[in-house]
């Protein structure tokens, strides 16, 4: 197996490229293809970044026909960044576009003279290794290598009489246990609420669970994010920057969870979560990968109605082998209402990040769990960490200069503390506080590969395993 990874990485350094297209067929009145953007490197769906190397010019509706242009597919190989796939075709008489934007149509839009489907295929491959340490009366736990995670997914933009963006992926974690990880629709540009997604993904609740695992500081999630917020659902949610992408506002309603990654482990419910996001300060270097400067602020609201009347939380101490250290058990209860609180401030190569995540359960005796984390950071080679405005989380690093031995460049070297803090004891419940102390390193050999080393000491009191954990882990991963 790691010689086979070993074989794919080479693989996907190769500069080739390779392209079959199909016979042209001559057609009239159809819009002129405009040459491709260059595509930049990434495995988090962004439908907007996508866009813009995507689509065919627009014709004015009362001009000329244009040119003649033949219906056509074609497969690229782009190394780092993925097989990208195009398929073009169109009706040869009748047909219309309703609209004269396909670039950035509005909702709704309707095109009727044209099919199009364009995206890439991608995947992703996080191989860990970790060596436990158990001491104050813990039970031992195995040493382990695993495969964490590895997957599978398209993600792209389409046009079947109305445009959309779509993303399907597959994911096995914990070696072999599939799940679905991002199966949704998504339609942009509507007035007024912006973006709608559908399907099943995380709901943005969060700032940590809101972004990819691949962009997180350290290997897992913290404790009370792992165990308080909600896992991938089935459900909508809809999206829209505002203030010139200085804040966001997000709106979904979920269902049944369909993951088993992290996350809180209610199983049949139904959930309202809303997420409000400002950029107080904000100054993005484009230019200087290591003068960013921003104060982040987010709010978070859930509601959750249990369709069995059972609620439940759990988390592991920041390793994924590790057992739960802290865990409610089956909680009679139908009705919980949760509040969360998130501030980062990047100046530079310095970070720091902290949320506070409390969820309130109406039950015979009324609880109350709460957690907190809060972390530092710091590129010893002098970047700054990426933030989306379109969404309010961050995103992909991209070293000032990349791992090469014929270049000289040794990619990016961060350092980064972490606290975390998860009570899961109250009243009549003893789900155990667990308290967690992590040290991070992470070199990023470039923006599709990176080495991660995470010391975690874990204290346990209650719960199903009270005691003391030293956990030694690192991952080697890799996307495309």
């Amino acid at each position: 197996m790691v010689k086979l990874i070993f074989v794919a990485i080479g693989l996907l350094g190769l500069p080739f490229s390779a392209k079959l297209a199909a016979l042209p067929v001559d057609e009239a009145n159809l819009p002129i293809p405009i040459l491709d953007r260059p595509a930049q490197p990434s495995d988090n769906f962004n439908p907007a970044e996508l866009s813009q190397n995507t689509g065919v010019a627009p014709a004015a509706l009362e001009a000329s026909a244009p040119e003649k242009v033949p219906s056509h597919w074609s497969l690229e190989w782009r190394g780092w960044d993925g097989l990208h796939y195009t398929f073009y075709g169109s009706r040869p008489r009748g047909g219309r576009a309703l609209t004269d934007d396909e670039f950035s149509p509005s909702f709704p839009s309707l095109f009727t003279d044209r099919v199009k489907v364009r995206g890439k295929i991608g995947g992703r491959v996080d191989l860990d290794a970790a060596f436990y340490v158990n001491g104050n009366g813990m039970e031992p736990t195995a040493n382990i290598v695993e495969l964490r995670r590895w997957r599978f997914y398209t993600t792209g933009d389409a046009i079947f009489l109305v445009p959309f963006s779509y993303s399907v992926n597959v994911m096995a974690i914990d070696n072999y246990h599939f799940v679905l990880d991002d199966v949704f629709l998504e339609f942009r540009r509507i007035p007024y609420l912006g973006t709608f997604r559908v399907g099943s993904f995380i709901p943005a609740m969060s700032l940590e669970a809101s972004g990819s695992s691949r962009d997180a500081t350290f290997m897992e999630w913290g404790t009370p994010i792992q165990g308080l917020a909600p896992r991938i659902s089935a459900g909508w949610q809809f999206r829209r920057p505002m203030f010139n992408d200085r804040a966001t506002w997000s709106l979904g309603q979920f269902a049944q969870s369909l993951g088993t990654d992290v996350g809180d482990a209610t199983s049949d419910f139904s959930r309202i979560i809303a997420r409000l996001t400002w950029l107080p300060i904000y100054q993005a270097s484009p230019e200087n990968s290591g003068g960013a400067h921003l104060l982040h602020l987010g709010l978070d609201l859930s509601y959750l109605r249990s369709g069995n009347a059972s609620i439940r939380y759990r988390s592991r101490p920041e390793s994924n082998p590790a057992p739960f250290l802290a865990d409610t058990g089956d909680v009679n209860a139908r009705d919980m209402e949760s509040v969360g609180i998130e501030s980062a401030w990047v100046h530079g190569p310095w970070s720091v990040q902290g949320e506070f995540l409390g969820n309130f359960i109406a039950s015979e005796a009324d609880q109350f769990f709460y957690g907190f984390y809060m972390y530092g950071s710091y590129f010893w080679t002098g970047e700054s960490r990426s933030y989306d405005t379109s969404r309010g989380v961050f995103g992909r690093l991209q070293p000032k200069r990349d791992f090469s031995f014929a270049n000289e460049g040794w990619g990016a070297l961060e350092s980064a503390v972490r606290f975390s803090y998860l009570d899961l004891d109250n009243k009549l419940v003893n789900g155990g506080t667990l308290q967690t102390m992590t040290v991070g390193v992470n070199w990023y050999l470039h923006s599709n590969s990176k080495i991660r080393f995470n010391y975690v000491f874990a204290h346990a009191s209650g719960g199903p395993q009270p005691g003391d954990l030293n956990i030694f882990q690192t991952r080697f991963e890799f996307d495309f």
